[in-house]
């Protein structure tokens, strides 16, 4: 009879330490899970945050950008893709695109690359002759391939570090080097700006309506919706796939 109770007495703790340490390991799961961060690396995510200082400022200016391209932006892009036929289309694509060809090419003298500035060079020559002033990509058409390197890019090669995540006005994501890319080529496709080439009389009608149509252009050939990823963390994740492409683009320039 002892042992019967003995027996028991054992069964009864026992059981009583299994249901203790699963309740334990339970609330293990449940605090791992509150307290959970992609990629932990000392108590920080390394996957979702990002240098980003500026961010209450970037969000206002991510907002607007969505309300422009609502209501302004993707109306002119949609319009333009169904009245202008795609044979049309890739024509103001390709003569827009032949602008910064000779940008490419003085990207590869920086970055002493031969074959960025033969591409360069010979892509604008034949593609503004033969092709009908970049209408047509000819150069392509007998295997010289597009191969453009950005002020970006050619910072990036030298070390310099691409600085504070920013958002742009109208332009969208980008980061302090990537800006001062975009600055100095806009500067330096000025004098081949079909703004500056055709516009000897000044009108400021033509001179937006073409800027714009370049605008219009470029925003239909990108698929990205503001806020339709079904996500309330959109902007982290813009700013993640963005930061992912430079270290991306990177790469494969050193690769070339």
């Amino acid at each position: 009879m002892k042992k019967i109770i003995i027996l028991i007495t054992l069964i009864f703790i026992g059981c009583s330490n299994v249901k203790e340490k699963s309740s334990l390991e339970k609330k293990e799961k449940i605090n791992t899970t509150q307290n959970f961060k992609l990629h932990l690396n000392n108590g920080n995510s390394t996957l979702m945050d990002a240098y980003d200082p500026l961010e209450p400022l970037n969000r206002r200016i991510y907002y607007f950008n969505y309300q422009f391209d609502n209501w302004v932006a993707l109306p002119l892009s949609s319009s333009y893709k169904f009245f202008i036929p795609q044979t049309i289309r890739t024509g103001v694509g390709n003569f827009f695109s032949n602008l910064y060809e000779p940008v490419s090419a003085i990207n590869g003298v920086l970055i002493l690359d031969y074959k960025t500035i033969l591409t360069g060079v010979s892509r604008f020559l034949i593609n503004t002759t033969i092709g009908i002033v970049g209408l047509f990509d000819v150069a392509t058409y007998i295997d010289i391939p597009e191969h453009k390197v950005t002020f970006n890019d050619t910072l990036s090669l030298y070390g310099v570090k691409d600085g504070p995540y920013l958002v742009l006005p109208f332009l969208g994501p980008s980061d302090l080097r990537n800006t001062g890319s975009l600055l100095t080529t806009f500067v330096l496709r000025a004098p081949l700006d079909p703004i500056n080439i055709y516009s000897g009389s000044g009108s400021l009608l033509q001179d937006y309506s073409i800027k714009s149509l370049e605008v219009i252009d470029t925003r239909s050939k990108i698929d990205f919706r503001y806020y339709s990823l079904g996500t309330p963390f959109e902007y982290e994740y813009v700013r993640l796939l963005y930061l992912k492409s430079i270290k991306l683009r990177k790469n494969n320039i050193r690769k070339k």
